[in-house]
């Protein structure tokens, strides 16, 4: 087969396809996101305690991120730091 001809074939399916998802009901609305009061996570803030003041902070959290942090061989306060290294 010729590369043209192969080429024309592709793009008819293609063109038949569109048509058909055209005719398709669409189940969803268009627009699908969600507007939150608060942009971003309070950091230490478990989800289900979101709603409650910074101040009640999870203990859980907290000791699990400074156990992460007392393994890190290099960190500076809350980040661990980290070089970008090439594959080997």
């Amino acid at each position: 087969m010729d590369k043209k001809e192969i080429e024309k074939q592709a793009k008819q399916i293609l063109d038949k396809f569109a048509k058909a998802l055209e005719k398709v009901e669409k189940e969803y609305a268009e627009e699908s996101y969600v507007d939150r009061d608060e942009f971003e996570r309070v950091e230490g803030i478990s989800s289900s305690k979101a709603d409650e003041s910074s101040k009640n902070v999870d203990k859980s959290v907290k000791s699990f991120k400074q156990k992460i942090l007392d393994n890190a061989p290099e960190k500076d306060e809350d980040f661990i730091l980290v070089e970008k290294g090439s594959w080997k």
